[in-house]
């Protein structure tokens, strides 16, 4: 054996010769350093426990955890729209407006409480809307403003909001406060009921989503914050997508009396561009029954009940959505001044990619709707832009098409043309007629929403 193997060798005995067997209660150094490395990671999983429940329940604007900014998002909406149109209609000189803009903030107020070991709540929210800009006038107030407990009892079912919100009945009213982006036309609603009230709404799924329901119970009266006579309103919606092409939804509502002695009735939902009202407010000319001029009726309103049912068709590169409803709105005086309304749409959107794919994004629409009592010897005043007409309208009709370019996520850009129809009634005169002539219009929109 040469040198440099014998001195490994050698190293090696003297390192066997020297090892003394371990003793059963001698304490293995490699494993003290794991114990005390398992308690170091057991020290620092309840740390990062204890600062996450004090970031769950910090305050918003805390310099916890969880800082305000985590918790708040802004978005909002703008719309830029040129409107021109027939003598005259609504939009006899051409003019460049805004014609929708608000804003909003959302705010996160907690998740998944417990009350012990059970789910009280999953997720607590609050929600306000700045209702700056409609139909292009100057509104300055407030639109949506509410509390939102969602998974009462971790249930899909229950969930509740309190404070002021879109009333839940049909489909149309999902296109107005954030949803306006999503409308496909410039300047004309749809007539099926929408309009914002305050109050308490439940609402849920079962089924995995395929039912639903919302049922709200609200003041009724269209000022915010204003109960003159102490009268409610009630709401129900029942919806269900049996298939994905496939929603269909019935809705009903009832109020109780409106208006005062001294202060004219309006109700908090509104059927295109009008609210039930006490008859004869509103207008500047006179009214016409059964061709006769008469006095404006009381200005209370015994009650208001619609009904109405709707379905959408979800095809491919498609969407067609059907409405039909009617209103009842009873007068607290004679029946002279009772009128029952109908109202109706069928409105079809085609993507131009079913076409071509060189016409991806690009959109046509097209719609046909309609409000009134269809009665030649009742009218109402359906559009409350139509004062000169007053309630002398006996149908209000409108045909529109429209083409739309979503430029990106959050920007969209849409020109449309439309023709209204406007029915009197029996009697009037000369100037009420040529007021109500029948108009077109032209409009385009720039509309931003982030």
């Amino acid at each position: 054996m040469r040198g440099p193997d014998a001195a490994v060798f050698a190293a090696l005995a003297a390192l066997l010769l020297c090892a003394a067997p371990a003793r059963a209660d001698d304490v293995d150094p490699k494993q003290k350093e794991l114990d005390e490395l398992y308690q170091a990671v057991d020290k620092l999983e309840q740390r990062i426990g204890e600062l996450e429940k004090q970031g769950s329940s910090a305050p918003v604007g805390s310099s916890g955890a969880a800082a305000w900014a985590d918790r708040v998002r802004i978005s909002g909406s703008a719309n830029l729209a040129y409107l021109d149109g027939a003598e005259y209609g609504l939009f006899s000189h051409g003019s460049l407006k805004l014609y929708d803009t608000r804003l909003f903030v959302d705010a996160d107020l907690a998740r998944d409480v417990h009350v012990g070991e059970a789910t009280a709540i999953r997720d607590a929210g609050f929600t306000f809307e700045w209702n700056l800009y409609r139909i292009g006038y100057l509104q300055n107030n407030v639109g949506d403003v509410y509390v939102d407990l969602r998974g009462l009892g971790d249930q899909d079912w229950a969930n509740l909001q309190v404070g002021r919100f879109q009333i839940p009945f049909g489909e149309n009213y999902l296109r107005f406060g954030r949803g306006y982006p999503t409308d496909p036309f410039v300047a004309l609603s749809a007539p099926p009921p929408w309009f914002w009230d305050e109050g308490v709404k439940l609402w849920g799924k079962a089924l995995e989503g395929k039912a639903s329901y919302a049922f709200s119970w609200t003041d009724g009266e269209n000022a915010i914050g204003n109960v003159s006579n102490g009268s409610s309103q009630v709401s129900l919606k029942l919806a269900a997508d049996p298939w994905e092409w496939l929603h269909l939804s019935v809705s009903g509502l009832r109020s109780g009396t409106i208006g005062s002695d001294t202060s004219p009735a309006m109700a908090a939902v509104w059927l295109g561009e009008m609210f039930p009202r006490a008859f004869g407010t509103g207008a500047s000319v006179p009214s016409f029954y059964r061709g006769l001029a008469i006095a404006p009726g009381p200005n209370k309103l015994d009650g208001i009940t619609i009904l109405g049912g709707d379905a959408i068709f979800k095809l491919p590169d498609a969407r067609l959505w059907l409405s039909y409803g009617g209103a009842r709105i009873n007068s607290a005086g004679i029946g002279t001044y009772d009128r029952d309304l109908l109202y109706w749409l069928a409105e079809l959107v085609v993507q131009l990619r079913m076409i071509s794919p060189q016409l991806a994004p690009l959109y046509v629409a097209a719609r046909a709707s309609g409000l009134g009592t269809y009665n030649a010897n009742e009218g109402y005043l359906l559009d409350l832009r139509y004062s000169n007409v007053g309630y002398n309208m006996s149908a209000l009709n409108v045909y529109a098409l429209a083409l739309g370019w979503p430029i990106g996520e959050f920007l969209t850009v849409k020109a449309e043309y439309a023709f209204q129809k406007i029915a009197l009634v029996h009697g009037v005169t000369g100037d009420i007629r040529e007021d109500a002539s029948n108009g077109n219009f032209f409009g385009m929109e720039v509309g931003v929403h982030f």
